[in-house]
């Protein structure tokens, strides 16, 4: 008995300073942003950047002449600068997915703070822009992660579509996304498939998709957020 009972109590501390803050801030913070208010939809990626994949995003991306934002993995930025610079030359937005793709779950809150600052770190000494926008890998807080990112904007999304599997992307990928269209929406997807759970094929599928999706919505009239106008925009509000 006395095991289960140290068992639950060791449970409950973990969830304290994992699940239970994260639940809160993705329900009640105003610290993240979950839409723009604006019209049309921002389109974000996480993951990346990655030498086979990325490089085709962008061209997709400068296809149709939408600015998206690329919340990129420290540590393969600095292995891949000219995807990084490539972004930036091209009107896109660059946000911290922390140095290495870790959940907050699993990091003291010093470990969280060296994650940070070192993403910033690399990322502005790559592009000598200022870089504040920031989205913890899974979505996952802990306790201490509004206070270790209180000088960044947290932007989490409006829809997430599971397009790091394969099977998703050829079966619902297209539907999903359309289904989700709505003024102010903020979409993630991937451009990577080298983090736990993903199939490492998987953004060839989803880039087939938005490229479909994006020729028909386009057809639509359907407007896309600059994520720098939202920027200036929120800054200012």
């Amino acid at each position: 008995m006395k095991k289960i009972i140290l068992g639950l109590g060791a449970f409950g501390s973990v969830a304290c300073y994992t699940v239970l803050p994260t639940i809160f801030i993705r329900t009640f913070s105003k610290r993240i942003v979950k839409t723009t208010s604006q019209n049309g939809l921002l389109l974000t990626f996480d993951d990346g950047p990655n030498p086979q994949y990325t490089p085709l995003l962008l061209d997709l991306l400068k296809t149709y002449k939408i600015n998206a934002v690329f919340f990129v993995v420290a540590k393969k930025a600095l292995q891949h600068p000219e995807l990084i610079r490539r972004m930036q030359a091209e009107g896109h937005v660059i946000g911290i997915h922390h140095y290495t793709h870790q959940s907050s779950f699993f990091m003291t809150p010093a470990m969280q703070i060296k994650q940070l600052f070192k993403s910033k770190q690399i990322l502005e000494s790559i592009t000598n822009e200022h870089v504040s926008l920031y989205r913890p890998p899974w979505g996952h807080f802990n306790a201490a992660t509004l206070k270790n990112a209180n000088n960044f904007q947290i932007m989490m999304w409006t829809s997430i579509f599971g397009d790091w599997k394969v099977q998703t992307c050829k079966t619902s990928l297209l539907q999903q996304l359309h289904q989700a269209r709505c003024d102010g929406a903020i979409y993630v997807l991937h451009d990577c498939g080298q983090t736990f759970g993903a199939d490492q094929d998987a953004p060839a599928h989803m880039l087939q998709t938005l490229h479909h999706f994006l020729e028909q919505a386009m057809q639509e009239g359907q407007a896309f957020t600059n994520p720098h106008d939202w920027k200036r925009q929120y800054v200012h509000s």
